[in-house]
Formats: structure tokens, C-alpha cells, sequence
């Protein structure tokens, strides 16, 4: 009924997730989107005869719309009968320092010091705590006041301090709810919720069922009506062909921003090296990439593309772990195994599944002699038997639940079709979703100019609202101007119905002024949204305060039921000779690049970086939507412009800084300590373009970076470069003389390796000194190469792979093979 309601109303609903999907009836009744016979989904796995608990479907909706569909199930069922989940906030090691220091009135500063040298580990006790940090032992034995902190702190470590809402969990009775649970409603909220959290509802005879918000249905909801509306074609996203070649093809080049579980480096990555071709792979690409499984992702690669190394114990496992190349990854295989080698029930190689995953001991012990004795009327050998089991058992710690895989898989194949398929509606869509998060819509505007789709800057007579699609384009909705609200953007959007703006004294003229007033107009004027009508920002900007005042005087006539001069003469020519066009020259490129970052966050017609847009393509190593997955001390390298830079005095009396960079992908913050400061502060002007080594520093839960070092652009290529590339043969060299080179090399010595590359007719030869001739990548030895063999003949890069500036449209074809030999300098 839920979900029957949901899709009448137009409102995205997930294929299934969890256990569910392997329900031929909840496919069949349109719960789930997944056909569990196709894809080997078991139904034993979400419910059968041995099972006490109550199954439940996760379902996930719209991320916009998911509160509708709690309000019908609220309407429906009745407010009595149906409540959200509470959630409980504990007071764990760090936080209880800090409320018991707070109310004993201890300095924050003081409590804060205290809280810090808890370890930052998952579980972490304050008893722990005390064992692993010296100095924390020496403050709680040395000072009577910390001492005292510390005897509460125990007290009421692990208490609850707060309540909240599930964020997805919803419960519902046929029933008043109060004949199970006590209630609980917050002062603040109309929200009711249990009174027990998510795991004791079963306890009391409840149903659970998850109403959760996913974003990329909402994505692919809208790429799905943009497509409708920009090309005429209808896509049935549920039933689309799953052996589409544009989107395995994309797929496998890890080129999958945007793309449902598929973003990370690690999973770009896994995706490359597997080769994805299925939704089969994709499935276990989602499995395999956890923390357990991940030990058998090289396995999983090389039985894949050696299948004659997979070796099965028994013959009854061979078509159990096809699939998956010899590897068992789901639990669904675990079942399955228990089942053909043991002649259990799947019901009862269920319990086996989860007497494993528990660590249940006693039952294990009871279960595997029932299966030793099993396999031995398979005829399976008492010893293999044992060997099965182990494994079994080894892989029920790590398994995964296959039916969830799976239609996250297809999820994340949907998102790969329309990306592949209709890459503009797509990324469109996708801007759209993440309107409200400026770091990943500037990443996402930097995906698009990659794969060639123009991000335009809004517009007052062609945005909407949101981001839209234009031909083969990209626009910028109007809602994406600061200062610049929904309120005045309808009016905009429904005013210019009848006609566009011809220029700023029509624009407002027509728009009541106190809904388009002083700070929206020159807030769209900063964006650039003025460009359709002619008129330059510096023109726009010098008439505002004289358009205001006519459009006051004009609305007032209206009001008034007077008839203005230009209704009178009836002729546009008249307003247009009135209102003539300032004669004024653009506003600076630097200023117009200000003003358009200023007002949406990000550059759009152009960026102060692109002339450097190659350079920080060969050295860069950080994606900042990537930093959350980077470990403690990740060293990367990250470039861009210095927007602000905020020094600090430390309690030494040196001065460190914290610097606001501008990158390519967007803005981050970077922590320069006292040291490197006083070594290059200089460099922290507003406005300078410098190449940056860091690290990855985490600390409370927020990963940040520290700079190690730091250079200006123009020395960057040759402070980072692991590779000297030499064209021996550059347009317009004379005769390449390697002697000279070779003495050349041998008088620089580094750390650089160095590639020559050389061309005999269509074939390419590569040649890889050796340790011999390793060279330091300095400025006077770039001049010193291209003196002898051209302009352009030397290239310093971050490794191997031919450098794309050699790639000369006027070079022979690519060769189909490549020679690598060793050359030692003397």
C-alpha cells in the first residue's frame, strides 16, 4: 500500500534493499524492482519456517518526498497506530568530560584540553583512556579538581544525555500503539516516537519498517524528466537493458563521478581493474569492497581473468561459486553451500548463517557435526567435509547479504546508463541535487567541462529556478544566486512569460520592487544573469539606483491607474532612446571572476586556474570530495589560489596561519604550523597561485590537511616532478646528437628518472634510463634540452605515461607497439 501510494503520486522509489528482494511475491506486488529468479535471490535468506523474528522491508524513497509517504501511512493507519523510532544521544568518553566539566563550571579551554587526550578510537572507554595516555593519568592523580571530574565522568559514562528521531525507522500497528510502548514527543516537535530504540521494538511484538530518503533515486527521477522533456524520449528507468555497452564502457574507465556507489578512488579503481561487464560484476564489486572481503579482491581479478586457476573442493561447489569466480562473497552462498554439501534446508542453513555470523559457539559445534554427518551421505570424506565447513565458516564472517548488493548494484547501473546515455540531462540532474553543497556542485561543474558539456552562468531571461538544460548545455538556475531567493525568482520566471527583459530599466519596471529590491538586482547583476540583454555588468551596475527609481514611479502609476510615457507612445524605439546603453567597457576579467565566485560559490565562465589546468592535471593527486576517505597521514599534493589567510600567534610567540585555497574542484582549508611559516609566510598573499605538499591530519572526526611544504606555480613542475620526458626528434631540432646529451644528463644529477621518446617512421621507441642517469628537474635544464633539440622537447610529469603535450596534431599516428630499453649516461 505504501509503496502503491508512492508510485501513484509520482513519488521515486528504490528497487529494494536488504533481505526483501529475494521475494518472487514483493517482486510480483511491485514492492521490490528486483527479479530474485534472474539474479539467484533466496527467499530463506528474508523469511522461512525456522526463522522467529519478523522479516521487514527497507524501502527507500525520494529524498525530497520520503515525508509524504510517512504523512499517508499516518492518515492511513492513524495516529495512534503509528509513531517513528527514538534515538538515543549516550554520553560516551569524550562527550561526558566535557558535560561534567560544564556543569562543575570548569574552564572550557581547561575540559576541552582534558577531552582531547582521549585517544580518538571507536569504543573508546575513559578506563581505557587512562591506561593509554601517560599524561592523562598524570593531570587525574596530580590534581584534585580533574580527579574529581574524572570519579563522575565514570559515573555517568554511557548514560543518555539526548533523544532524537530514526532517521528512517517508522512503526506500525493495526492497533493503538500505547497497548505496547510508552510514547515520547518532544516539546519542540510534533514528531512521536517510541519510547524504546530500534533494536527493542521486535522485542515487544512490533513491526519495523524503514522509510529511508536516497538522493540518487531523486537524481535519477529528474534526469529521467529531462530527458522526457529536452529529446521526447520516455525511459522506463526499471526495466532498462542491463547489457548496455556506453555504460559498462564508462564503467571500466573509472570515470564514475557521479555514479551510485562507484565514486571513491578505491572504487573507480576496483571497477578499472575488474573490467566491469555485468550487473552480476557490479554486484560483487558492492560486496567485495568492505573491510573483510577486501582481502579477496586480487583473487577475485585474477580467477576472473584465469579461470583455469579456480580450484573447487567439491564438485557441489562448482556451480554455487561461478558467479563469483571460486570465491564465495554473499550469504546467500553460504547457505547454499551448508545446503548441497550438508542436505540442510535453506531455512536451515540459515541458522547456520547466523549461528557463524553471531560466533555462537555451542550451536556451531552442534550444527557442524550435523553437516559432517550430512556430507558423508553426499558422499563427501569425513576430512573434506571438516575442510568445507572451515571454509564455510570463514566465509559467513565476511558475507554479504546478496539481495541488498544486488539492487544497489542496479541502482548504481541506472546511474551508469543515464550518465553514459544522456550525459547533459544527467549531469543536470545531478547539479541539482547537490544545489545546497557548493564544494560538490564546483566539483561536479568541473566533471561537466571534462566531458565537454558548457556549464552557462545564470540568466534572467533563460534560467528557471534550478539547473535546466539547454541543447547540449547547461544553465545555472536562478536560485543558485546569493541574495537572491525563491521569492523573487518566481516572480522573474512568471514576469518574463509575456516577454523577455530587454534590459535592466524593463526588469524593473515590471517586477513589483519590493520583491526584487536593491540587493537581489545587483546580486544577479554580480552573476553575470544580465548578458541576454546586451548589456555589460559595468553598464548594468552604473543605471541600477536610476532603474529602481523609474520602476518605483512606474508600478506606483500602475497602481494608481495611470497610463506611464511609454504606454503613450507605444514604441519600444522610444524607451530605447531614453534608456540608451551607457558607453562603458566590461568590468575587469580578475573582478567579473570576484563578483561570479562571490555570489554562486564558484567560477563559472572562467576560472583564475585554467591557464594552469594541465599542470594541476599532472601533479594534483587529492579530489577533495575524496579527502573523508583518506587515512591518517596521507601525503597528497593539491594546487590552486589563496583566497584568504588567517595568522595566528601561538602560545610560543611564533606565528602560524590557516589558509582558504581555491582549487579546481573547489574551496578547502589547510593548517601551515609556525616552522614552514616562518620559512615561507611570504608566499600567503591573497591571490597567489602555489602548488601545495600535505598531509592528512584527522582530529575530531574532521579530516583536515597540513602543509608540509609550498611553492609558487612557476616552480612547481620542477619541485614535483618524479619524470623527465625528452622528445629527441621535437619539430624544427636539428639531428639529435645523444652524446651531448648524455653529458648533458650526467652533469644534473637527481632524483628524476628520464624517458627519451624517439620516432623511426610510425613506430614509437621509449627508452627508460637507468639508475645511472637520474637527473634533477631544474629550470636551467629544461633551457639547456630545448636549446639543443626545440621548444617543447622536454616535459617534467609525475611518472611514465607519454605526456599529451608531445601528442602533436601534426605527429604520425599513435605506433601499435612500444620498445622499452635501458640507456646508461656515463
Amino acid at each position: 500500500d505504501l509503496i502503491r501510494f508512492a508510485r501513484e503520486e509520482v513519488i521515486p522509489v528504490g528497487p529494494g534493499r536488504g533481505s526483501g528482494a529475494g521475494s518472487i511475491v514483493a517482486y510480483c506486488l511491485r514492492i521490490t524492482g528486483i527479479d530474485p529468479m534472474r539474479y539467484g535471490l533466496l527467499f530463506e535468506r528474508f523469511l522461512n519456517p525456522e526463522r522467529v523474528s519478523m522479516p521487514d522491508f527497507d524501502i527507500d524513497f525520494c529524498f525530497n518526498r520520503r515525508e509524504e509517504v510517512i504523512k499517508y501511512a499516518y492518515a492511513t493507519y492513524g495516529k495512534k497506530n503509528v509513531a517513528q523510532i527514538v534515538t538515543f544521544g549516550r554520553m560516551l568518553a569524550r562527550n561526558v568530560i566535557r558535560n561534567v566539566g560544564r556543569v562543575m563550571g570548569m574552564p572550557y579551554g581547561e575540559v576541552d584540553a582534558i577531552a582531547k587526550l582521549i585517544p580518538e578510537e571507536a569504543k573508546i572507554t575513559l578506563e581505557k583512556a587512562a591506561e593509554k595516555e601517560p599524561e592523562l593519568r598524570q593531570r587525574i592523580d596530580s590534581d584534585p579538581q580533574v580527579a574529581r571530574l574524572w570519579r563522575l565522568a565514570l559515573r555517568l559514562e554511557g548514560t543518555i544525555g539526548s533523544c532524537g528521531t530514526h532517521a528512517a525507522g517508522v512503526v506500525i500497528c493495526d492497533h493503538a500503539l500505547t497497548d505496547h510502548v510508552a510514547l515520547y514527543k518532544a516539546s519542540n516537535s510534533d514528531i512521536v516516537a517510541t519510547q524504546v530504540e530500534m533494536t527493542w521494538v521486535d522485542a515487544v511484538g512490533l513491526l519495523k519498517m524503514d522509510f529511508l530518503g536516497l538522493r540518487t533515486l531523486t537524481v535519477i527521477h529528474e534526469a529521467v524528466r529531462l530527458i522526457r522533456e529536452n529529446r521526447g524520449i520516455s525511459i522506463n528507468i526499471d526495466n532498462i537493458p542491463t547489457d548496455d555497452d556506453a555504460a559498462y564502457q564508462l564503467l571500466r574507465s573509472g570515470q564514475t563521478s557521479g555514479i551510485f556507489q562507484l565514486e571513491s578512488s578505491g572504487m573507480r579503481d576496483i571497477a578499472k581493474r575488474i573490467g566491469l561487464q555485468s550487473v552480476e560484476e557490479m554486484c560483487a564489486l558492492v560486496a567485495l569492497y568492505r573491510p573483510g572481503p577486501m582481502q579477496f579482491i586480487d583473487t577475485y581479478i585474477d580467477n576472473k581473468f584465469h579461470p583455469e586457476n579456480i580450484v573447487y573442493d567439491h564438485p557441489l561447489c562448482a556451480p554455487i561459486l561461478k558467479e563469483t569466480y571460486g570465491i564465495a562473497i554473499y550469504q546467500e552462498q553460504v547457505m547454499q553451500l551448508v545446503q548441497a554439501c550438508g542436505g540442510f534446508s535453506l531455512g536451515h542453513a540459515d541458522i547456520v548463517r547466523r549461528a557463524m555470523g553471531k560466533k555462537k559457539k555451542e550451536e556451531m559445534d552442534k550444527q557442524c557435526a550435523l553437516f559432517i554427518e550430512g556430507c558423508k551421505n553426499n558422499g563427501i570424506a569425513k576430512d573434506l567435509a571438516k575442510v568445507i565447513w572451515n571454509k564455510i565458516e570463514m566465509f559467513a564472517g565476511y558475507g554479504f547479504n546478496k539481495s541488498h548488493s544486488m539492487a544497489y548494484a542496479f541502482v548504481a547501473y541506472q546511474t551508469a546508463y543515464l550518465k553514459a546515455n544522456y550525459p547533459v540531462e544527467f549531469m543536470c540532474a545531478l547539479l541539482t541535487s547537490e544545489s545546497g553543497n557548493l564544494e560538490k556542485v564546483a566539483y561536479y561543474v568541473e566533471e561537466c567541462r571534462r566531458i565537454d558539456i558548457e556549464v552557462h552562468p545564470p540568466d534572467v531571461n533563460y534560467s528557471q529556478k534550478d539547473f535546466t538544460v539547454v541543447g547540449n548545455a547547461i544553465r545555472f538556475g536562478l536560485c543558485a544566486i546569493k541574495n537572491v531567493g525563491e521569492g523573487p525568482v518566481l516572480a522573474i520566471v512568471e514576469e518574463r512569460k509575456s516577454d523577455p527583459f530587454k534590459e535592466v530599466f524593463d526588469f524593473c519596471a515590471r517586477l513589483d520592487s519590493r520583491v526584487v529590491n536593491r540587493k537581489p538586482l545587483e546580486s544577479l547583476n554580480k552573476a553575470g544573469a544580465f548578458a541576454s540583454t546586451g548589456w555589460n555588468r559595468r553598464q548594468v551596475d552604473a543605471c541600477i539606483e536610476a532603474a529602481l527609481s523609474e520602476g518605483q514611479i512606474a508600478q506606483r502609476e500602475r497602481a494608481a491607474g495611470q497610463t506611464s510615457l511609454f504606454d503613450m507612445m507605444g514604441m519600444e524605439e522610444s524607451a530605447a532612446a531614453i534608456h540608451q546603453q551607457p558607453d562603458l567597457p566590461e568590468w575587469p576579467e580578475q573582478e567579473l571572476l570576484q563578483y561570479e565566485k562571490e555570489m554562486l560559490g564558484l567560477y563559472v565562465s572562467s576560472h583564475p586556474l585554467a591557464q594552469h589546468a594541465e599542470l594541476f592535471h599532472r601533479f594534483v593527486t587529492l579530489r577533495l570530495v575524496e579527502l573523508s576517505e583518506l587515512k591518517e597521514g596521507t601525503d597528497v599534493i593539491v594546487g590552486g589560489l589563496i583566497n584568504t589567510s588567517r595568522v595566528l600567534i601561538t602560545k610560543t610567540g611564533k606565528k602560524m596561519a590557516f589558509i582558504g585555497l581555491d582549487t579546481l574542484e573547489g574551496p578547502c582549508e589547510l593548517t601551515v604550523f609556525s616552522d614552514l611559516y616562518e620559512q615561507k609566510g611570504f608566499l600567503l598573499s591573497p591571490d597567489a597561485i602555489v602548488m601545495i605538499a600535505a598531509h592528512v591530519n584527522i582530529r575530531n572526526g574532521e579530516h583536515t590537511l597540513i602543509v608540509d611544504d609550498l611553492f609558487p606555480i612557476d616552480e612547481a613542475e620542477h619541485k614535483l616532478a618524479k619524470a623527465v620526458h625528452i622528445r629527441m626528434n621535437a619539430m624544427g631540432a636539428t639531428n639529435p646528437d645523444p652524446d651531448k646529451l648524455a653529458q648533458l644528463l650526467g652533469r644534473t644529477p637527481g632524483t628524476c628518472d628520464v624517458y627519451l621518446h624517439c620516432r623511426t617512421g610510425s613506430d614509437e621507441i621509449t627508452v627508460h634510463a637507468t639508475d645511472a642517469c637520474r637527473v634533477s628537474p631544474t629550470l636551467e635544464l629544461q633551457r639547456a634540452i630545448e636549446s639543443m633539440f626545440g621548444a617543447g622537447s622536454v616535459y617534467f610529469s609525475s611518472g611514465m605515461g607519454l605526456p599529451t603535450h608531445f601528442k602533436k596534431k601534426e605527429a604520425p599516428p599513435q605506433p601499435k607497439w612500444k620498445r622499452r630499453a635501458a640507456y646508461s649516461a656515463n
